[in-house]
């Protein structure tokens, strides 16, 4: 706690008279950018292989909400201890089989519980429950949002009942989408591949899969493969833009032969698609 104290005295002193002036300029909207920023980077670490470079940036992250929660006192608004005692006061309403005298029988029915909670505030405030999926926040990546929104569905019941079911839903949208290219109607070509996408999401989902993780995965071997590419060119003598297609994809190949991304799929050069 005395370390606590301490960076609170570091982060009101950059924002102070005799500060830094960046820390000074920033705004609400701008910290919480950087907030969703060193949550990404915290992302990065979380296999925990590296616990000395997670628990920095931990730091990082919490460094930047603690700088929220000070901006938010300085503007009139709750004070530290005041969000702490707020968020106290929340997680034990909202765990009645653990502070009080529910039970659960496992994570779905805690998960339960705190929904039953959230909707009981609501009522106490006079306010109708929120929707179903309507605390999802829109802000999330599409990619993460479409997996929340499946998992939100799957605890009432609305489900496939197999991975097969699934993957012949992608099939059909993927049919539906190779039906309207040749139309030239944009507006469609986005929704039939937001159809798709979706689709590719809950298939992920069925078979235990993070699509997040996978796709990033994906985008990682490209991106070496890549690399590859780029440094034999350069022992050539040849800059990346001058390059020709043909030169590029033979060190492709040469690339898949070598290890350097093995398994990437590269975009099809124009004879090929």
């Amino acid at each position: 706690m005395h370390d606590l104290e301490d960076l609170l005295d570091v982060l009101r002193h950059l924002r102070g008279e005799h500060g830094c002036p960046w820390d000074r300029k920033q705004s609400m909207a701008s910290l919480v950018g950087y907030v969703i920023d060193e949550a990404y980077e915290l992302h990065d670490t979380a296999d925990l292989t590296d616990p000395e470079a997670t628990a920095d940036e931990l730091g990082d992250v919490l460094f930047m909400v603690l700088s929220c929660a000070l901006l938010l006192e300085a503007s009139g608004g709750p004070g530290l201890a005041s969000i702490a005692a707020r968020a106290r006061d929340k997680v034990v309403r909202r765990h009645p089989h653990v502070f009080a005298d529910r039970s659960a029988r496992d994570a779905a029915e805690g998960a339960r519980h705190w929904q039953d909670m959230k909707d009981a505030e609501a009522r106490s405030r006079g306010e109708e429950p929120a929707p179903f999926l309507g605390k999802l926040p829109r802000s999330l990546p599409a990619l993460r949002r479409a997996l929340a929104v499946q998992r939100k569905v799957a605890e009432v019941g609305f489900e496939w009942e197999t991975a097969a079911q699934v993957y012949a839903k992608l099939l059909e949208e993927s049919r539906e989408l190779h039906e309207v290219l040749p139309l030239g109607d944009a507006a469609r070509v986005r929704d039939e591949l937001g159809d798709m996408l979706f689709s590719i999401v809950n298939l992920a989902r069925f078979l235990a899969v993070d699509p997040e993780a996978a796709l990033g995965g994906t985008v990682e071997k490209f991106t070496q493969r890549f690399h590859y590419i780029e440094r034999r060119l350069r022992d050539r003598g040849v800059d990346l833009h001058a390059a020709t297609l043909a030169e590029m994809d033979a060190l492709w190949e040469e690339a898949k032969l070598h290890g350097d991304g093995a398994g990437a799929a590269r975009p099809a050069p124009p004879g090929e698609r």
